[in-house]
């Protein structure tokens, strides 16, 4: 079932309201009180282990934030140019159920399962 203008326009919407929500966590997790680049720092805290593993998770939640604002960045640009739900692997049209799901997916089911299979673990 193709996307009628009604359902881009909501998943528009929806894109763009993760964006704003996933950027204001960014800013969160990665400003200082005056609002310079700063990660948290756990030092003191705990014991060294514990120091870098804390820090280890913050950063690794930071690239998975600003990760996602690409994927949505691109799926934005996808709606922009005409190419939104079509797999960018194939080129087939992706499920409304997945983009209603998933608004930034940029594969099909068939392509995401191999693309996950192929870059599993790493």
């Amino acid at each position: 079932m193709p996307l009628s203008p009604q359902d881009l326009q909501r998943l528009e919407q929806a894109l763009l309201r993760r964006r704003t929500a996933v950027l204001d966590e960014l800013r969160r997790e990665t400003r200082d009180e005056d609002g310079l680049l700063s990660l948290p720092s756990h030092r003191g805290e705990s014991d060294r282990g514990v120091d870098f593993e804390m820090e280890a998770v913050d950063l690794a939640q930071s690239l998975r934030d600003a990760g996602e604002i690409q994927a949505i960045d691109a799926a934005l640009a996808r709606l922009r140019d005409g190419r939104y739900g079509l797999c960018t692997e194939c080129g087939e049209a992706i499920d409304a159920a997945r983009l209603l799901a998933q608004p930034a997916a940029p594969r099909c089911a068939a392509c995401q399962q191999r693309f996950e299979r192929t870059h599993a673990g790493g």
